[in-house]
């Protein structure tokens, strides 16, 4: 059992926030193969608090989607404190502050990643949020540092001064992007310094990657940002095998076609037809990876623009002999 703020997880497991992809559709298909928890996809404070209408279809959800969790990322303490009152007419349960993105767009405004760099401003803008929204568990996401490792536990420190009830920790810096290992001990240090729940990010592509990490960073749960593309699954499998030690067998080619099915009817109903199509080709190469004999498909899936289409293209994949090879493998084995 894990808890966080008032939320009580029968498994310490948690699908991150990731731009472009962590739509409702997509926090949906996951939930329905065992996620807990997921969070929508990171939010523009600026952007919010001027009421852009894109930002705010970004925060659709049902009843499906509970308990929904919220990203911002911002450096303006004006825009921030506004878009936390904007968003009190979006139902969510737990909002975490992003000093964790390492894009170019992101930094170069002082946001994200850069926030790092500025400790005394990341700590007034967490005690900004937890003051505004005092009704919410604030959370922050941060990474290992910019370049230098050696104040990550003082930044972690300062967070959990600030009053928020949980850190996300990236094992990487800011400098390493999504390159390189990533530094477990590091990860553990700030478990150490601090009394608050940590939970561990960073290379979660499988069950047992999801158990390294809590083994070897003590952490009190996991986030699961890449390894859930195109594999829902991993949330069950990895809640099994936690559990039980047992390990799912490969996953056959027609649950695959019939989950992607699924996946680009939520992708229609939210977009409409050809939104949906299109949002959905970048799940068709995520969903058919590991797989033979498709590399023509993949091709084609990038030209397709209507909903028959691409359900036929579906189906042309479910009707290959395409066998499983290393990616599935990986995500169980890992």
């Amino acid at each position: 059992m894990f808890k966080l703020g008032k939320i009580t997880f029968s498994c310490p497991l948690i699908l991150a926030p990731m731009s472009g992809i962590s739509d409702l559709p997509f926090r949906i298909i996951n939930r329905k193969f065992g996620c807990e928890f997921a969070f929508s996809e990171m939010i523009n404070a600026r952007s919010l608090a001027k009421l852009n209408v894109k930002t705010f279809k970004m925060l659709a959800s049902n009843a499906e989607d509970r308990p929904l969790g919220i990203q911002l990322v911002g450096s303006d303490d004006f825009y921030i404190h506004k878009a936390l009152e904007n968003l009190n007419a979006v139902k969510f349960d737990l909002l975490d502050f992003n000093a964790a993105c390492p894009k170019k767009k992101v930094v170069s405004k002082g946001a994200g990643a850069y926030l790092l760099k500025e400790p005394k401003k990341l700590n007034r803008l967490l005690k900004l949020i937890v003051k505004t929204r005092p009704d919410i568990a604030v959370t922050v996401k941060m990474r290992l540092g910019w370049e230098n490792k050696s104040l990550i536990c003082d930044l972690a420190r300062g967070a959990q001064d600030a009053g928020i009830c949980a850190i996300f920790i990236h094992g990487r810096t800011k400098a390493q992007g999504y390159s390189g290992k990533v530094d477990y001990k590091s990860i553990a240090e700030v478990k150490k310094a601090v009394t608050i729940p940590v939970i561990g990010s960073g290379d979660v592509f499988g069950a047992g990657l999801a158990k390294k990490m809590l083994d070897e960073t003590g952490v009190d749960a996991v986030c699961i940002a890449r390894g859930a593309l195109g594999n829902p699954w991993i949330f069950g499998q990895t809640k099994a095998f936690l559990k039980k030690g047992y390990m799912p067998q490969h996953l056959q080619v027609d649950e695959v076609a019939h989950v992607m099915k699924e996946h680009l009817k939520l992708c229609i109903d939210s977009y409409g037809s050809l939104g949906g199509v299109l949002r959905f080709r970048k799940f068709f190469v995520w969903y058919t990876r590991g797989f033979s004999r498709i590399k023509n498909l993949r091709e084609k899936v990038m030209h397709v623009k209507s909903d028959k289409e691409m359900f036929n293209l579906i189906d042309e994949f479910r009707q290959t002999k395409a066998q499983q090879t290393s990616t599935m493998a990986r995500f169980l084995l890992a």
